[in-house]
């Protein structure tokens, strides 16, 4: 295995020496103690090791140099090896030396001159066991986002496609920011025997654990659909409630994990509109002017119990569009107050821009969102839809 690199750099011979000694001695089976007598010398030194591939580890500096003192010295090493550990070994340094070196080169120590052999050693000893625990850190960070990266191409691949979605509604929108890379919230489209049903659910959680449990959902809405050929919301959603209880089987009682859910069947030869609930709500708007906001019931679909959900139905009009959403967006946080959007907002901001085109629409709803939003930060999934039937 490749020895790596301690680089001490100090403008006088005979500390470097010493340096060189007590560090040799030391840790001479696992490390290479290379020296430099100025901070560009230092530079120079640094930039042969990184051309050649070996890694430098820790840098010992001291401050009063010529040219280039060891708070500048260290700033570029910095920004040559910002996972480097660095150490400050001077007994002549200013505050604003020493400030310096902590704010700008993550600066793991200053030890004074003359310094102790024991307090060197265990410092260079503590910071190579630091930078190894940072760098498998981020490594295994690296590998875990790339498998979250890799899961979320999954998801958006189990998702409806936008060409599915305007095969169905030529006129839709889908507002759709996880909180994480990976999100909770999903929608589920599919036609079936002259109907069309459409879902958006909110599953426990957000970021993986509401991932994995978005793909249960969308595996249990495939079943009861299409498999079970089941085509009333309220239904649709009592067979999902059913299949999460044996879903967790024994474990119901420790676990809890389901999901809130808005289902609508829009069925064109019957000329109406069914909806059902769990925990999430529908809005309706038609002919530009009548609006129509309609709860769901309270219970989810989480297995822990029997639950009846409530069928609603509307007769479809002229220019009748529905609106199904998560949580997420009138629960976050905004403002000049730094208080939640709230639900009525939200049912405000769909009535009013109901009458645009769902381009339109689906600007002013991102648009909305950004501007309440601002600096703060995203406090869940975020999902709405509007189609046009």
């Amino acid at each position: 295995m490749d020895k790596k690199i301690i680089l001490c750099v100090d403008d006088e011979p005979i500390i470097l020496n010493s340096l060189k000694q007590e560090l040799s001695q030391y840790f001479s089976d696992s490390m290479i103690i290379e020296v430099a007598e100025s901070g560009e010398e230092g530079l120079e030194t640094i930039d042969f090791f990184r051309e050649k591939g070996k890694e430098v580890v820790v840098i010992i500096s001291d401050y009063i140099m010529p040219q280039m003192r060891g708070d500048e010295f260290l700033i570029e090493a910095h920004r040559l090896l910002p996972n480097c550990m660095k150490i400050l070994l001077t007994g002549q340094a200013s505050l604003e030396g020493v400030t310096n070196a902590v704010n700008q080169t993550n600066l793991y120590r200053y030890i004074s001159k003359p310094w102790s052999t024991k307090d060197l050693l265990m410092t260079v000893e503590t910071a190579i066991a630091n930078y190894e625990k940072d760098k498998t850190l981020k490594s295994q960070n690296k590998q875990i986002q790339a498998s979250i990266r890799y899961a979320e191409r999954i998801q958006n691949a189990v998702l409806p496609s936008p060409n599915y979605l305007s095969e169905l509604f030529p006129n839709h929108f889908v507002f759709h920011i996880p909180k994480d890379i990976v999100s909770g919230d999903f929608y589920w489209c599919r036609e079936e025997n002259n109907k069309i049903i459409i879902a958006v659910a909110d599953c426990t959680g957000h970021g993986v654990p509401g991932a994995f449990m978005s793909l249960i959902g969308h595996q249990l809405l495939n079943r009861a659909v299409i498999d079970k050929k089941i085509y009333s919301p309220e239904k649709i959603l009592d067979n999902i409630n059913q299949a999460i209880r044996d879903v967790w089987n024994g474990e119901r009682a420790r676990f809890h994990e389901g999901m809130e859910m808005a289902i609508c069947v829009i069925d064109k030869e019957e000329n109406k509109i069914s909806f059902a609930g769990a925990r999430r709500p529908i809005c309706v708007v038609q002919n530009n002017t009548k609006f129509n906001h309609v709860k769901g019931d309270r219970l989810g679909t989480d297995g822990k119990e029997d639950a009846v959900y409530t069928k609603h139905e509307f007769e479809i009009e002229p220019n009748t569009q529905i609106y199904l959403y998560s949580d997420g967006y009138q629960d976050q946080f905004g403002g000049k107050d730094d208080r939640r959007f709230m639900s009525k907002n939200l049912r405000a901001l769909i009535r009013k821009m109901s009458e645009n085109t769902m381009k339109e629409q689906l600007e002013q709803v991102e648009t909305t969102f950004n501007d309440w939003k601002g600096s703060h930060v995203q406090i869940d999934d975020v999902l709405v839809v509007g189609v046009k039937v």
